[in-house]
């Protein structure tokens, strides 16, 4: 603090009175005595000696101060940063063609190349080609179809009545085959059909013929015997002179023709019973041919059953080949139809293009496209949604390690910066680092490919625009950043 004097009056501020130090003179070209040079010759000799013994120890200090200073300001750690150049690219999904939905000629363009545009608004209008050729061709395809659906529709109650005749023959055949073959079983089993019955009664009644036959045959014998024994015993020598008498001759003529009577009855009986057994075989006969006859009766009703299915297959098969085309040809006739009917729509009113997204109209040349006739599916412009770039941020290998080290621990900052004075800086971050190394132009490094997302919607940036890029990257010690400028100045790596 200062001290002010209550008199007002101005102390007087006392000096120490300091002798000159002594100076050294530059030398002249001027001749002195000899005194003179010895006498500064040995002034300057004390001088040094002074000032050498005064400044040892101060050098030191000093210079061991800058020392630890250097070493420890070289331990601080710095900002750091890569800064390299940008590319600004559209996103991939941001460019959209708007197609020519028919064939037709583009009537008139209501934006220009520039023009932002938004999602749904109107572009362009379309006039359509002739659509009379096309759209009686359609009619004759409807015509044809709905003609053949009438043809298959009127079949179809004709086919299942086909196929409810044929289950009803093949039902009787199943019939007729079951009845066969029971009475086939029943012939084996004792219990025949009636014709059988009938034949197995009479050749039961023609056997018991047989026993009162042979019975008969049996009496006649014995009277024929003993009509046998009268007739010998008149033929005795003893009786041969009785026998001259007429009574006697006549007698035994009786009784010679008793016998022949006897004997052809005898005949007649044994062949009544040959006829007999005769019948009995014809009958047996006619029961083996009525047994044949089941079995190939059998087989007959078994071939018109097989027959009988094969129809009602057959029928089946139609009626499911009449229902499927039907089935085939109503959604073809609906196709067709509608297909006809935007024919129509689109002969009468002209079409209208719209934009797809919201953005801006980068195709060229429009005009070149008015009234000229495009096919269907053919591009007609493209909208690209420019309210998002990416800017593809190109590292060299040599700081790549840096930019990893960052992403991998927190959110990389970069700052872009325009080559136009007047635009703004950007700030962003890094999204998306690829994991391979890639070329540059001329192929003699290699660089680490980096991605960032830039928002535009304020349309200031376009596609292509080169920028300058700035990525915040971990903070090191001064001395790490002076090694690694010296290493990549002199490709230290290269050589050691």
């Amino acid at each position: 603090m200062t001290a002010t004097n209550p008199n007002n009056i101005p102390q007087q501020i006392k000096l120490k009175a300091v002798p000159p130090a002594p100076q050294i003179k530059p030398p002249t070209f001027q001749i002195e005595s000899t005194t003179n040079t010895q006498t500064a010759t040995n002034l300057e000799k004390t001088s040094s000696s002074k000032k050498v013994g005064n400044f040892n120890y101060g050098r030191l200090l000093i210079i061991g101060g800058l020392i630890v200073a250097g070493a420890w300001v070289s331990q601080l750690p710095i900002p750091n940063s890569v800064r390299t150049e940008a590319k600004l690219e559209p996103l991939p999904d941001s460019h959209r063609f708007v197609y020519m939905q028919f064939p037709g000629s583009v009537n008139k363009f209501w934006v220009n190349p520039g023009d932002t545009v938004k999602v749904g608004q109107p572009i362009a209008s379309i006039i359509m080609l002739d659509l009379d050729a096309e759209i009686i061709q359609k009619q004759a395809r409807l015509q044809e179809q709905e003609s053949a659906l009438a043809a298959a529709t009127a079949k179809v109650p004709i086919m299942e009545a086909k196929l409810a005749e044929a289950i009803k023959l093949e039902t009787s055949a199943e019939r007729l085959v079951t009845e066969t073959r029971q009475e086939i079983k029943g012939v084996s089993l004792g219990n025949p059909p009636p014709e059988i019955q009938k034949l197995q009664a009479e050749i039961a009644a023609l056997n018991s013929k047989i026993p009162g036959i042979e019975s008969e045959i049996v009496g006649l014998q014995k009277n024929l015997q003993g009509v046998e024994a009268l007739i010998q015993n008149y033929e005795k020598p003893e009786l041969k002179l009785l026998m001259r008498r007429l009574e006697l001759q006549d007698k035994l003529k009786d009784l010679e023709g008793k016998k022949a009577t006897l004997q052809a009855d005898i005949s007649r009986n044994h062949q009544l019973i040959a006829e007999v057994k005769h019948q009995i075989s014809a009958k047996h006969e006619e029961i083996k041919t009525w047994s044949k006859s089941l079995q190939q009766k059998l087989d007959i009703r078994q071939d018109e059953l097989t027959s009988k299915k094969a129809v009602t297959q057959t029928a089946k098969q139609e009626l499911a080949a009449v229902k499927a085309e039907v089935k085939e040809r109503q959604p073809m006739i609906e196709t067709l139809r509608k297909e006809l009917q935007q024919l129509r729509e689109k002969q009468q009113n002209n079409q209208v293009l719209t934009a797809p997204i919201s953005g801006v109209v980068v195709s060229q040349n429009l005009h070149e496209k008015v009234g000229k006739k495009l096919a269907e599916n053919q591009e007609v412009l493209e909208v690209a949604n420019l309210s998002k770039l990416v800017a593809l941020i190109e590292v060299s290998q040599a700081d790549s390690d840096l930019v990893k080290e960052i992403t991998s621990t927190q959110e990389a900052k970069v700052i872009l910066q325009p080559l136009e004075p007047g635009l703004p800086s950007l700030v962003t971050k890094i999204e998306k680092i690829e994991p391979v190394l890639q070329s540059d132009v001329s192929g003699q490094k290699q660089l680490l490919r980096v991605r960032a997302v830039v928002d535009n919607q304020q349309q200031l940036f376009q596609p292509n625009a080169k920028v300058y890029a700035q990525i915040e990257v971990k903070s090191i010690p001064l001395y790490q950043r002076v090694h690694r400028e010296l290493m990549k100045l002199f490709q230290v790596r290269k050589y050691v």
